[in-house]
């Protein structure tokens, strides 16, 4: 188990030679978010959807990556959370990795210098970390060891193993937070009255986590005293957990002050077509998603739609075989058809406008992927054709382009605000 610590900088350190806040006309460089301590911290009802907190989780899990040869870099993301807003923060990292278990779990805790707010961000999966990537292919189901309405469910048994590996030190951390220590352990003494809200964040497999921190928080008896300080559980680019009664549990389910924490609080964001949110693939088994999805969409036209659909159609055809192949596609027809049709009502009452949307229609949930034909072909093609002029407005209906962490901090910058380098976007 790794454990590591550093202070984020305050806003004259992140200027050198230049005034704290110089920046371009009016706009001062840093902070990103003024007095962004006092907009988490603050008593609201649901959490907001879009503005500095939505921005600031998503930097923050994009920043999580931050490191080299597989070890976090808690400077880095301390400096990135100070440019934010919260200067001179306290960031801690703990890092276990047992490759044989295929666990490459990484979770930071920053906390502002107030210890009024603390965030939980778990890393996604590393790119060039088989046994990161291992974790996500560890499909087989595994019981999360917490009560459901009196029941018991099982779960991605990769997901769970890797947020489990990391959690009694979390806790631990945060139980000194909610009494106004410092999560870091050499920083003695108590200030003002605790920890005020705590919010959990990440991407990819980080976002996996997260959501499962967040369901154990939710209804572990014994994590009262830091659940009840849970403000929200943002999660990007977020895979499915479970199945659909694990998801019909967590969207029933109710915690001690009898709110509905993970149907309200727990906020999953989709950019476009990023594949991810569809995986793992229905022939693995059926996965359902829960709590509140929001989907950034961007603007298309009726052709479009149409050809993307019978393109995946035709790609599914020559990627399976024989048998398998007649009885997917009879699986499939009544699925794509029911969404195509959607989809060109919607395009028949005009354009569409891109943009973040909330999905309120269950029917309209971002759907699992029907074969392994949009994981090994669909995607995979959907990312090369990005990288050259020429194909990159082919449509395809998932992406591995469209997972990347930049997506999500950009779509969600507010309108007129600094990037995290002080540059007006």
């Amino acid at each position: 188990m790794r454990d590591d610590f550093a202070r984020g900088p305050s806003f004259a350190e992140l200027r050198p030679f230049k005034e704290p806040t110089e920046g371009a006309p009016g706009h001062p460089a840093f902070p990103v978010h003024r007095d962004l301590a006092d907009l988490l911290a603050a008593e609201k009802g649901l959490p907001d959807t879009e503005g500095p907190v939505p921005h600031t989780m998503a930097t923050c899990a994009a920043y999580a990556y931050a490191g080299a040869g597989r070890v976090g870099d808690p400077r880095t993301v301390a400096m990135i959370m100070s440019r934010l807003g919260l200067e001179e923060n306290r960031c801690r990292v703990f890092e276990q990795r047992v490759d044989a278990m295929y666990i490459a779990s990484a979770a930071y805790l920053i906390q502002d210098k107030d210890r009024r707010v603390v965030i939980l961000c778990y890393r996604g999966t590393q790119p060039e970390d088989i046994i990161s990537i291992l974790t996500d292919a560890d499909v087989r189901p595994e019981t999360l060891c917490v009560d459901l309405a009196g029941e018991r469910h099982e779960v991605h048994a990769g997901f769970y193993r890797n947020m489990r590996a990391t959690r009694h030190l979390i806790m631990q951390a945060l139980d000194r937070a909610a009494r106004g220590e410092s999560v870091d352990p050499k920083e003695k003494g108590v200030r003002g009255d605790g920890m005020e809200a705590l919010y959990i964040t990440g991407h990819s497999l980080g976002g996996a986590m997260a959501a499962l921190m967040g369901v154990v928080l939710a209804h572990e008896e014994r994590y009262r005293s830091v659940a009840e300080r849970l403000r929200a559980v943002y999660t990007f680019g977020q895979p499915l957990l479970g199945g659909p009664d694990f998801a019909d549990a967590c969207a029933r389910a109710t915690d001690h002050r009898g709110e509905y924490v993970l149907r309200d609080r727990l906020l999953r964001y989709i950019f476009d077509r990023d594949v991810v949110p569809a995986l793992p693939p229905r022939p693995v088994g059926p996965y359902a998603p829960f709590g509140r999805e929001l989907h950034y969409r961007r603007p298309r036209g009726v052709a479009e739609g149409t050809l993307a659909f019978a393109a995946e159609t035709a790609i599914d055809a020559v990627s399976l075989p024989g048998d398998l192949l007649r009885g997917q596609l009879r699986r499939m027809a009544g699925r794509r058809a029911r969404a195509a049709g959607r989809s060109l009502t919607e395009l028949a009452r005009g354009p569409r406008v891109g943009g973040w949307a909330e999905v309120s229609d269950p029917g309209l949930h971002y759907p699992q992927m029907d074969s392994l034909a949009g994981l090994a072909v669909v995607a995979p093609l959907a990312f090369f054709a990005a990288r050259l002029a020429l194909t990159r407005t082919i449509p395809f209906t998932y992406s591995f382009e469209d997972h990347g962490p930049g997506h999500y901090v950009n779509a969600l910058a507010p309108p007129g605000v600094l990037s995290e380098f002080g540059d007006v976007l």
